[in-house]
């Protein structure tokens, strides 16, 4: 009677290998493949699918007996026996190793342990405001936010399976229409959880929010379900035309490996269309697969499922493994790390497969003595972690300094003229900070706080208006810098240093910052700014062009020297950004380069673990750096 195969389908771990494949990517090489975290979509669509599948031959099996409360956790227990070994596997290879490493990779892992054991981590990334790329010192267990959700996903839709099976076998409701109905109810509720997503990612850019949420972020999971359901009413026989099922897979895969090299995270177009788009292609891919099973699959194949059968434990490896071992290693070279990273994780996901899980099994008794000793470092690791870094103590006494070494007068708020730059709404027409507001270019003031809530997103006027209140400290000023969380930590020393100097800084700034930064203090201090202005503002993300730098001098206006520092970080590409300044410094009489790479990248001893913000030595360096390139201005 059974209309699906219930034997474990060839092809499917194949699947779950383009997915382990692209996320790996995203995360190891992001700026290669900015688009790599859409592959969720895919591991989602085949857990609705398989879960539904599970769910279909009970209720077959058990008939009215099935949705029973001890049903929900007999359910509920197999999906935990099934993840929880994995889990406790890699927190403890994870917390063993950041033992070794540098004490501000444990920062807050008491909390988010918690999190990542108790199936929470996607709701306290919410309720926080924390992500992956929010965080100066990353979540170890940031990736757990997938398990976290699958296991609550699963939950709620036993529930809901049971509930319209309930229902309709009161109604009385035939077999093959049931399969039917419910197919499309998941559908429908699938299709709306993805509209949910759009309205909260796409119109009020709360990507945290959109992709971590159980409303919006069901929506593969769902429609893999509602298809499972539907196809349940005949059998699937294999392909005659196994040509076309071919190329539809082949077309498939290229185009969410096209996807991933083109879309990034952060932007309206990912949370639209694009992981509905990848909902879509996956379900397409499962229905080929299922179409050309037959006994005779290319061997070719074969390294794909079993890397794809390892999937589960290189995903909650990995991630642990990429923030600690440069930290662990700090002479290894940055390029080796992701690959090392990769290797490790599938070395340790095939250990956990062939050597721990069978030893487990058949010495319980020897393996609960092993655990337990294997649980000492961890434990260590928990009771040292600490709840704020040094670079967060760092940032929180630059940003001191700053507001130490300014004769702050209190001054009513000023009417800025920001005519002079209105017309980079043009030039910028991509810029992030229009997601902020629609109506008007990006250089207008915004209202500092966009919504509300736990996330605590801020437009972009948190990050680019100005202190009016230090306004007065220009008049005397000869400098002027103006930078992000790097020159913050380096304010104390660019002080002590550099005399007359005026610092702005605060963390995540980008280089469009500037141009409202700099009309702002302009048009507040008379049209007037010192002689010299430094911009470190490149260490977070945003793609800019000799449009945006002249922009940012005409600004300023005419007779300003520029110093613009290029940006080190020791696992992100800034190649394009540092290379666009250098060449505007060729072109520019005006215009000088503080190249801190070199000096970054041959003294790992200058930053923290994160491989981005300066230690003590490492200010000494930069606001050294500064001090020379102004040197004879």
């Amino acid at each position: 009677m059974s209309r699906v195969a219930v034997k474990k389908v060839f092809g499917f771990d194949t699947l779950r290998f383009l997915a382990i494949f692209l996320v790996v990517m995203y995360h190891c090489f992001p700026g290669f493949m900015p688009g790599g975290f859409i592959a969720v979509e895919i591991f989602f669509v085949l857990s609705g699918f398989l879960i539904c599948q599970k769910l279909i031959r009970e209720k077959r099996r058990e008939g009215k007996k099935f949705g029973s409360v001890k049903g929900f956790f007999k359910f509920f227990w197999n999906r935990l026996t099934r993840f929880l070994p994995t889990l406790v596997f890699c927190m403890v290879i994870t917390l063993t190793l950041a033992f070794f490493a540098d004490p501000d990779i444990l920062t807050r892992a008491r909390p988010n342990s918690l999190y990542a054991a108790t199936f929470t981590t996607n709701i306290a990334s919410i309720v926080n405001g924390t992500s992956y790329e929010s965080e100066l010192i990353p979540n170890l267990f940031n990736q757990t936010w997938f398990l976290a959700l699958e296991m609550q996903l699963c939950s709620l839709f036993y529930i809901l399976i049971a509930m319209f099976y309930r229902f309709t076998s009161a109604k009385k409701m035939k077999v093959k229409k049931q399969f039917v109905v419910f197919g499309a109810i998941c559908l429908l509720l699938g299709v709306i959880s993805y509209i949910l997503m759009g309205v909260y990612g796409g119109f009020f850019n709360m990507f945290d929010r959109a992709y971590f949420g159980i409303d919006s972020h069901a929506g593969a999971f769902l429609i893999g379900a509602g298809i499972a359901s539907i196809l349940s009413i005949k059998r699937i026989k294999t392909a005659k035309k196994m040509w076309a099922f071919r190329v539809l897979l082949f077309l498939s895969t290229a185009g969410l490996i096209t996807m991933s090299l083109l879309i990034k995270f952060e932007t309206g177009s990912a949370f639209f269309w694009t992981l509905f788009l990848t909902a879509m292609i996956s379900v397409a891919m499962i229905y080929a697969i299922l179409k050309l099973q037959r006994k005779d699959m290319p061997l070719i194949y074969e390294p794909f499922e079993y890397l794809g059968s390892l999937s589960y434990s290189i995903y909650l490896l990995h991630w642990g493994l990429l923030i600690i071992l440069p930290a662990i290693i700090p002479t290894m070279v940055p390029e080796a790390a992701p690959y090392l990273v990769i290797f490790l994780s599938i070395v340790l996901a095939m250990l956990l497969k062939h050597v721990i899980t069978p030893f487990s099994k058949k010495h319980k008794r020897i393996f609960a003595v092993l655990l337990a000793l294997s649980l000492i470092l961890p434990i260590w690791s928990l009771v040292k972690a600490p709840d704020i870094s040094s670079i967060e103590k760092n940032l929180a006494e630059g940003a001191q300094t700053i507001e130490e070494n300014t004769d702050t007068v209190d001054i009513p708020a000023v009417a800025v003229d920001y005519s002079g730059v209105s017309a980079m709404a043009n030039v910028l027409s991509n810029d992030t900070m229009k997601f902020f507001d629609a109506t008007v270019n990006f250089a207008k003031p915004y209202p500092t706080v966009i919504y509300g809530g736990g996330a605590g997103m801020t437009g972009r006027a948190y990050y680019n208006t100005p202190d009016y209140s230090r306004v007065s400290a220009l008049a005397s000023a000869r400098v002027m810098v103006l930078g992000d969380s790097v020159v913050v930590g380096a304010s104390g020393s660019i002080y002590g240093t550099i005399p007359g100097v005026f610092v702005d800084a605060k963390e995540s700034r980008n280089m469009y910052d500037a141009i409202n930064l700099l009309a702002g203090y302009r048009a507040a201090n008379g049209g007037n700014l010192p002689s010299i202005i430094v911009i470190g503002l490149i260490t977070n993300y945003c793609s800019f062009g000799y449009g945006t730098l002249q922009a940012i001098m005409d600004t300023a206006g005419p007779g300003h020297k520029f110093v613009f520092m290029t940006g080190y970080l020791r696992d992100h590409d800034r190649t394009a950004q540092n290379g666009t300044l250098m060449a505007l410094a060729n072109n520019y009489g005006n215009v000088r380069v503080g190249d801190w790479v070199p000096l970054a990248a041959a003294n790992p001893g200058y930053l923290y673990a994160d491989g981005i913000h300066l230690t003590p030595s490492g200010r000494s360096a930069y606001a050294g750096l500064v001090s020379r390139t102004i040197s004879g201005w």
